[in-house]
């Protein structure tokens, strides 16, 4: 994924707008779909968690769009670090990061969240691990990125989750680009 120098924008939405573009020009039509996803999704969801911030773009997303309680989790934050001031000036955004691993279990004993997005580490066993951990503390619905790559091992995870899990369904894919996986708590 490409990294953009965004220090020059003076707020969060600035932030949102040309993160999104940068990404687009760099990666390719339909790279952001999953951007369009959340943006449908907000109006029914007050709460968001996050598990692979990076530079923070679909947070940003998320916030500008009106899910204004976000949790963020990542293994680092010098990526995102930068821009925190943008977080903490935008009005009404009640944000926690976590500079941890997705898969600690204390993770379990987080608050609830209507709608999560995990953007972590592309390959199965991470993200089954993280459904385990997670998934018991998302209300309403779950975005994956990444879930058409070549090696598909983000989509096959979500599938098996599904298919062992009656409570959770999918509800849509996108394949164009990298794709995004939705699925919804039935």
């Amino acid at each position: 994924m490409i990294k953009g120098d965004f220090t020059y924008c003076i707020n969060l939405s600035q932030f949102n707008r040309d993160i999104r573009i940068l990404q687009e020009d760099h990666h390719g039509k339909g790279y952001t779909n999953h951007h369009d996803e959340i943006r449908r999704l907000a109006p029914e969801c007050k709460s968001y968690r996050e598990l692979g911030v990076m530079q923070g773009a679909t947070s940003a997303c998320a916030a500008v769009a009106g899910i204004l309680d976000q949790q963020l989790i990542d293994i680092e934050d010098y990526q995102w670090t930068p821009y925190k001031r943008l977080w903490d000036r935008f009005k009404g955004l009640n944000y926690v990061y976590h500079k941890k691993s997705s898969l600690i279990p204390e993770m379990a004993n987080l608050p609830n969240v209507d709608l999560m997005l995990v953007d972590s580490v592309h390959n199965y066993n991470h993200v089954s691990q993280e459904l385990k951990i997670h998934a018991q503390t998302v209300n309403k619905y779950i975005i994956f990125h990444d879930t058409s790559l070549p090696t598909d091992q983000v989509h096959r995870a979500v599938n098996d989750f599904c298919m062992t899990n009656s409570a959770w369904q999918e509800v849509a894919r996108s394949q164009e680009n990298v794709g995004y996986t939705l699925i919804k708590r039935i």
